[in-house]
């Protein structure tokens, strides 16, 4: 216990002025007689509005009050009780106090003296962990679900001609999706230690400024990596499961053939935006179908996307040509660009799922895989490619005009 005459208290109080916690005593009746300008900034009121009334007017949890007061009258102090205070514009503050009594030359009790430090930044961060760890949990269950549709359309890849390798769908999946969410993953584990050191340090009154600013700073960088992660895991949990597309991606419906083509390449124009490359379509009016038309429309999008990203260099001019016509009782599209072209060796991978010469640079290798199987599988078709380097890539899509 603190023994002090009122000399002695004076030169107490020019020392609380200046520090940089929260200081403030309090009578036996709870009534405030002290207050330092930190505990004032920290709550917002000045020190004239505080004094005289009851510190039971400022705390937002009173059950921990009497706690308290039953451990100081029985020891004389309470330290690193962790409780809210709320602040003059209704806000709330979470702070950690430590309470020593104050005595006089008899040893009779005369007040409470109360160090408060703010925690709010402290349960911040902890909230922002504890959402990105729902989130990585939420990825987790997606990907658990990813798998599980995987497994169900095994034996529908394996009697595909060009997509029976499992084994490489498997092995891209593990590739492509461990990958954000490893270092999603290890970033949450070393901010978990990071906080817990850091906890124990404020306990023990270790604690330095520079270490808090430092771990600010890690923390908002741990956050982005987080973020960032998870959304590359999220987009690619959706694309995979774009890769086994079954037979009922969207309602059989009669269309227009012309027309719809013009509205899919209307819907695709913001990706050609800013670019040299143009986009014709040719086909003859009046042209019916019955067909799944969202598949069609996401085979001309992923072929268009996939020539503007491999095909051509940023700003190179360029012109992608789609013919459509009827043969007999079959629509044919005719899909080419005066691109690049691909070499003899990547040609036999193209509809490979994760095949992609631009692994690193935003390339999954889903694109091409995607558009085979939903000509084979869905439209029940089939497509044939043919290329050379410097003379452009050629595309030829036949199914049949009903379904």
């Amino acid at each position: 216990m603190l023994d002090t005459t009122r000399t002695e208290k004076n030169y107490l109080e020019q020392i609380l002025d200046n520090s940089p916690d929260g200081m403030f005593t309090i009578n036996a009746e709870l009534d405030i007689q002290y207050v330092n300008p930190a505990f004032c900034r920290l709550l917002g009121y000045e020190s004239g509005e505080l004094l005289g009334t009851r510190i039971t007017n400022y705390l937002g949890d009173l059950d921990i009050l009497a706690a308290c007061m039953a451990e100081v009258s029985e020891h004389g102090h309470c330290n690193d009780q962790e409780t809210i205070f709320k602040c003059k514009d209704g806000s709330v503050v979470h702070i950690s106090k430590n309470v020593q009594s104050i005595c006089d030359e008899q040893g009779n009790f005369k007040e409470i003296l109360v160090s408060v430090r703010d925690l709010t930044d402290l349960h911040r961060l902890n909230s922002e962990l504890e959402e990105s760890k729902r989130q990585l949990e939420a990825s987790n269950q997606d990907l658990e679900l990813m798998i599980e549709d995987l497994e169900n359309t095994h034996k529908q890849l394996l009697e595909s001609e060009k997509l029976a390798s499992l084994g490489s769908l498997v092995a891209g999946v593990a590739h492509e999706i461990n990958t954000p969410l490893g270092i999603s993953i290890t970033s949450s584990t070393v901010m978990h230690e990071e906080v817990d050191q850091l906890h124990k340090k404020f306990a023990n009154d270790s604690l330095k400024r520079s270490e808090l600013e430092a771990f600010f700073e890690q923390a908002n960088e741990a956050c982005m990596i987080l973020q960032t992660n998870l959304n590359r895991a999220s987009d690619l949990v959706r694309s995979f499961k774009q890769v086994a597309v079954d037979q009922t991606v969207d309602d059989l419906r009669k269309i227009d053939l012309k027309e719809y083509l013009d509205e899919t390449l209307l819907s695709i124009g913001p990706s050609f935006k800013y670019s040299k490359v143009s986009v014709a379509s040719e086909c003859e009016d009046g042209i019916e179908i019955e067909t799944h038309p969202g598949a069609l429309s996401q085979i001309i999008s992923n072929l268009a996307i996939n020539s503007m990203t491999h095909a051509y260099d940023e700003n190179s001019e360029g012109a992608i040509q789609i013919k459509s016509y009827l043969d007999d009782d079959a629509v044919v599209i005719e899909y080419a660009d005066d691109g690049k072209g691909i070499s003899r060796e990547n040609m036999k991978n193209i509809f490979t799922p994760f095949f992609t010469t631009r692994r690193g640079k935003g390339g999954s290798g889903l694109g091409l895989s995607i558009v085979y199987n939903l000509v084979t599988g869905t439209l029940k078709g089939n497509i044939t490619a043919n290329s050379e380097e410097g003379k452009g890539t050629q595309f030829r899509i036949a199914f049949p005009q009903k379904a």
